[in-house]
């Protein structure tokens, strides 16, 4: 997997439950022999009280300087010589030092799905904050917290891959996500012809007068339309989201293709069968 991060480029790579499944010793091996950089700013020698990774990145995208931190709150029990220090305290005091360095902070926290949703509210001073530890998927059309953190979750085994367009014009604003703006306009249009199918010669208003349940409905939607316009015209710096999964249409490339099946067939021969004892008892 470190060969393929290598191949494909990884700017940073937040340690959490997974990487230890092997052991503190089999991380920290795999850790001195590539070039993909591991961060984590709460995983501390149980030993020594010292940071076992950098905290944090800082990676330069044009004119845009971003600073990406690693937390995790999640490590394996039977890990030992691993000191999880508190997130919430460790990743505030990283991005104080980062904060007048960079023009992005995006934060990388593996957790608990049930902490999720708590993330935004811990960490006011991040732009973004990418989570895993969940098989939920952000979509489009979710609305975000107004003004961010915005929250992401890219869902399982790597299907999808997340994109963020950032159209920022000025600094010191608050960047709108106008993909959910943009999909509220779209979902609620395609309810307005679902209305509209029961006669086309007629306003949805002459269609539903007589049933006001139906009229309340419209009268929401007509007002979550404007509101989402307004929203779009009022924007300055943009955000947009996309959630893209993987395309069997897209043709391999041979070099990685080569590679992948390499790394199958190392994994096949890596998958020794063993035997285990059966219990009667237990089926």
């Amino acid at each position: 997997m470190l060969e393929g991060y290598e191949k494909i480029g990884c700017d940073a790579l937040n340690v959490g439950y997974f990487e230890f499944l092997l052991g503190k010793d089999f991380l920290m091996e795999k850790v001195a022999n590539t070039s993909v950089p591991f961060i984590s700013a709460n995983l501390r020698s149980s030993e020594t009280g010292e940071l076992l990774f950098p905290p944090s990145k800082i990676v330069k995208r044009n004119n845009l300087t971003v600073g990406v931190i690693g937390l995790t709150t999640l490590v394996p029990d039977t890990t030992s010589g691993v000191q999880v220090s508190n997130h919430v305290t460790a990743g505030n005091n990283e991005i104080k030092k980062l904060k007048d360095k960079v023009d992005l902070i995006v934060l990388l926290i593996n957790s608990d799905r049930k902490e999720h949703q708590k993330h935004p509210a811990e960490f006011p001073d991040a732009n973004f904050i990418f989570v895993s530890g969940s098989n939920n998927r952000t979509r489009p059309h979710m609305p975000q917290k107004e003004d961010g953190p915005f929250l992401y979750s890219s869902g399982k085994q790597g299907k999808y891959m997340m994109v963020l367009d950032l159209d920022i014009k000025q600094n010191n604003i608050p960047v709108v996500d106008v993909s959910s703006h943009e999909e509220k306009i779209k979902s609620v249009n395609r309810r307005f012809e679902r209305l509209q199918k029961k006669d086309p010669t007629k306003t949805l208003d002459e269609l539903y007068e007589k049933q006001p349940n139906v009229m309340k409905l419209i009268k929401q939607y007509r007002q979550d339309i404007v509101n989402a316009e307004a929203a779009l015209v009022s924007a300055v710096n943009t955000l947009k989201f996309q959630s893209i999964g993987l395309n069997k249409k897209i043709k391999d490339d041979p070099e990685m293709l080569s590679f992948v099946d390499a790394s199958l067939l190392t994994c096949s021969k890596l998958n020794k069968k063993i035997d285990y004892k059966v219990n009667p008892k237990k089926k």
